[in-house]
């Protein structure tokens, strides 16, 4: 099993939704409201010089399930390049 974790622009959270609708992923946790800075997305800290804020899906998964969405979260990625969007990997040892 793989974990993947999906750090984005909150504005930008129905396209994300909508990747994982695609690749038949239903079962996520949800990180909203948080901050930080990116290369592609600049700042959000949610303060009136970094507005905005960014969320997080965590996805546990079967490891076929991971290449379709890694390759979805890239075409976002180009068609919105200064929003960020950033993906992560993680191997899942156990799950209870």
């Amino acid at each position: 099993m793989k974990a993947l974790m999906m750090i984005y622009n909150a504005a930008i959270e129905s396209m994300v939704l909508g990747c994982m609708k695609e690749c038949s992923l239903k079962s996520y946790t949800k990180f909203p409201g948080i901050h930080g800075s990116g290369e592609s997305g600049g700042s959000r800290l949610d303060t009136h010089v970094w507005p905005g804020i960014n969320n997080a899906l965590l996805v546990v998964t079967e490891d076929e399930n991971i290449p379709s969405m890694l390759e979805k979260i890239r075409n976002l990625k180009e068609s919105y390049p200064d929003e960020g969007i950033m993906a992560f990997v993680f191997s899942v040892e156990n799950k209870v």
